[in-house]
């Protein structure tokens, strides 16, 4: 399917064009900002092709692509009559946490590539320097070193251009800026030391900072640079703006940045920088636990971009960081986890996505890891969650750290070289062997205590209680079995499992119903009570989502019995074969009369073929 037909589907899963303010784009994802999220058809949407899942978090849908994304937004950029490099659309009114989260988000989107790029590099080389491979004296080192480290020391530019495109105003007056914080006056009176700032006028000072390799400064500058441009656009004639609008917003916002802007953010970043530092006085184990437990819901939420300026404030004030190793930790934890899900799966199709989401996770890129195998198995995110923290704590405990960016991918180990390399390798190991034996020992085997054939599938008690032929239901439609062939049950707790082990494939929006199908093709029907449709919802807490995979362990669902029955309602689980054009022989000959515990085996389905 071509990215065009693609693009069309998601706009119209997500509300249609006529339902999007906004898209833009990070790395692996797609991002909307959207007039009503409840228009959005989820169950649709994850069924498109490419779309491994989909979040919404901070006032915002996150559709996960993986790295072809901008293959797939620039038709949709191109349906919505948006520039490509769109970020923001202006006059949206969000919280607080919500923009700061859409522009880091929208700054480091774009620019990863070159900072991952130039950052592997770098850290090759610095592998290769600790090996006694070649000399960093050499023209060679300094050539190669020249191509790695630019992209670093004149970072702000590239903060500069991608913060334009968030907050609306022009990009080479953004630019601009970040050149007047990087200009030769400034970087030499920096490395000279002579003074610690310039006197404005004789009057205000100009405090001298080294703005190579900031994040902070250059943000906050060009958000300024936003408000002024505007202000002074709209003040002045039109026949002047040409001219003096470019003119008297360089030189307001350039004073500004220099003498207020610029100085406040260098000390916000070190305060930043400082607050990480604390946490690594009081314990670096400590440290390993919080930032190591944080990451995987941080990438899951789409938040973890926010580690990315403290990072890079590490990199500009110490020349190092101790983050973006247990980064690399966490991402190696998720690829274990997903790893051992290879072993619980059945079907050829699930474990070729889970192999296929597992070498991504060691290439660095976690969301296809995250979304399409780790949501669906809650205790494989768990156990991704402790083994990133225990390897996270173990590399914190050694001191590991890295000397420039890079992206935190099994490729990256040699940027590791030298002191640390060892205490890495060891990380890494932990993080992959206590992820996959944790998942292993947690998540039971697909259909394990459902199936003993492929051509057989076992229906067990959905909940406590009392068993009920079919033929005893109080409801035609279901005991002429119309429906199908199956059981019921009158729950003494209201606690509903699972029947069989599958995936969700539909919930009522009354939540008194949802069907389940199985990995060779049985589709199930679990119906909560009878005539609750008319309750639309009342009574009824469903725990699971559409494409979830769930066991006859996954509790799916809780009924309120004593409202229910307030209602006047019947609350006996109906479940049922609803495709029976599958099965060949359904069991009922056995006495199953008296109470059964949930998950206990009721009847089987010998199926055709």
């Amino acid at each position: 399917m071509k990215h065009e037909e693609i693009a069309k589907q998601i706009i119209q899963h997500v509300g249609g064009a006529s339902n999007i303010n906004n898209a833009w784009h990070c790395m692996t994802r797609l991002r909307f900002d959207l007039k009503d999220e409840k228009k959005v058809d989820y169950a649709a949407l994850e069924k498109t092709p490419k779309v491994v899942g989909t979040k919404y978090q901070s006032e915002q849908l996150q559709v996960v692509i993986g790295t072809e994304v901008a293959d797939y937004f620039a038709p949709i950029a191109k349906e919505l009559g948006l520039d490509e490099t769109s970020e923001r659309s202006e006059g949206e009114k969000k919280g607080v946490v919500s923009l700061f989260m859409d522009t880091v988000s929208g700054v480091f989107g774009p620019i990863v590539p070159a900072i991952a790029g130039a950052g592997m590099i770098k850290g090759l080389m610095a592998g290769l320097v600790a090996l006694n491979v070649i000399s960093n004296q050499t023209d060679t080192y300094l050539i190669i070193d020249m191509i790695a480290s630019g992209v670093f020391t004149f970072l702000p530019f590239f903060v500069a251009a991608s913060a334009a495109r968030i907050f609306k105003t022009n990009p080479y007056l953004a630019i601009a800026i970040a050149a007047t914080l990087q200009f030769p006056t400034m970087t030499t009176a920096v490395a000279e030391g002579s003074i610690s700032a310039f006197q404005l006028f004789g009057l205000i000072p100009v405090p001298v900072f080294n703005y190579a390799g900031t994040v902070i400064p250059i943000i906050f500058a060009v958000l300024a640079l936003s408000y002024i441009y505007r202000w002074v656009d709209k003040l002045l004639p039109q026949v002047l703006r040409t001219v003096f609008t470019p003119t008297i917003s360089l030189f307001v916002a350039g004073l500004l940045t220099l003498t207020v802007i610029g100085p406040i953010s260098i000390h916000l970043g070190n305060l930043l920088a400082a607050g990480v530092a604390w946490l690594f006085s009081i314990s670096p184990v400590l440290a390993g636990i919080v930032v190591g437990a944080i990451r995987p819901i941080a990438i899951f939420t789409g938040l973890h971009h926010a580690m990315t300026p403290i990072a890079l404030q590490n990199f500009a004030n110490q020349g190092y960081d101790m983050l973006m190793p247990m980064m690399f930790m966490a991402n190696m934890a998720i690829t274990g986890a997903t790893a051992a899900i290879y072993l619980k799966v059945k079907s050829k199709e699930e474990k070729s996505l889970v192999l296929s989401s597992a070498v991504s996770g060691l290439l660095g890129i976690t969301e296809p890891a995250l979304f399409g195998i780790l949501s669906k198995y809650k205790k494989a995110f768990m156990a991704a969650t402790i083994g990133s923290s225990i390897a996270s704590a173990f590399i914190s405990f050694f001191g590991v750290r890295i000397y420039g960016y890079i992206l935190s991918s099994i490729f990256s180990l040699p940027a590791y070289i030298g002191q640390y390399f060892v205490f890495a390798v060891f990380g890494i190991v932990i993080a992959l062997v206590s992820s996959f034996a944790i998942t292993y020992f947690l998540v039971p085997n697909e259909q394990a205590e459902d199936t003993e054939y492929t051509n057989e599938v076992n229906l067990h008690a959905v909940a406590k209680g009392e068993y009920i032929p079919l033929e005893d239901v109080p409801d035609e439609v279901f005991s002429t079995k119309m429906m199908g062939d199956g059981f019921a049950i009158e729950s003494i707790d209201g606690a509903i499992f699972a029947p069989v082990s599958g995936k969700v494939t539909t919930i009522f929006p009354s939540k008194h119903a949802l069907g389940i199908k199985t990995s060779n093709g049985v589709e199930v029907l679990v119906h909560m009570g009878i005539d609750t449709v008319n309750l639309n919802g009342a009574g009824f807490d469903v725990l699971v989502k559409v494409g979830d995979q769930v066991t006859v362990d996954t509790k799916i669902a809780q009924m309120d019995l004593p409202y229910i029955h307030s209602q006047g309602k019947k609350s006996m689980v109906i479940v049922v074969i609803t495709n029976m054009d599958r099965v060949s022989k359904f069991s009922g000959e056995r006495n199953l009369e008296g109470q059964h515990q949930a998950g206990a085996l009721l009847e089987r389905a010998l199926l055709n073929g």
